[in-house]
């Protein structure tokens, strides 16, 4: 299995919900390409030390939103494994000032409050990754009451 990663560096939050970074497995793909989501980073270069934490979400959205920026130019894929082929079945996109439609929250897989000054990452046991199927989207999102540069990373598996 091919294993890939991309990175929307230094987007700017707004102070709404905002998707930052979104990977997609379209519906075109066969029902047996599955995408497997198996880390994140994120971080946040804030300035204020006494600035209210950041929520941060990682969720599958029901509806792709409009505009954001698709790769290669903004956000674009890297092979982890140089000698695996190029990733031609998933979408990202980003970063959030691209988008002239928010895509739509649905399920959220991971919640969490991170101080603007810092940020943290998990890799996702084997087994428990988060799957995406075709036809699905899956996003690192942020909500923050001031505005702050953020930084978010996916790692995936193709063909899981």
């Amino acid at each position: 299995m091919a294993k890939y990663t991309t990175v929307a560096e230094d987007v700017a939050s707004g102070t709404a919900l905002k998707t930052i970074l979104q990977l997609a497995n379209p519906v075109a793909n066969p029902g047996s390409h599955r995408i497997a989501v198996y880390g994140y980073r994120i971080s946040y270069r804030g300035t204020n030390s006494s600035a209210q934490p950041v929520r941060t979400v990682i969720a599958r959205q029901t509806a792709a939103g409009g505009g954001g920026a698709s790769a290669p130019a903004a956000v674009p894929v890297v092979k982890l494994d140089p000698g695996t082929p190029d990733s031609a079945m998933t979408a990202v996109k980003g970063p959030s000032s691209a988008w002239t439609t928010e895509p739509t929250l649905g399920d959220i897989l991971f919640a969490q409050r991170i101080h603007p000054q810092t940020g943290m990452g998990e890799f996702i046991p084997l087994g428990d990754e988060v799957v995406l199927a075709p036809g699905g989207w899956l996003a690192v999102m942020v909500h923050a009451a001031a505005t702050v540069d953020v930084t978010a990373q996916l790692y995936w598996r193709e063909g899981h």
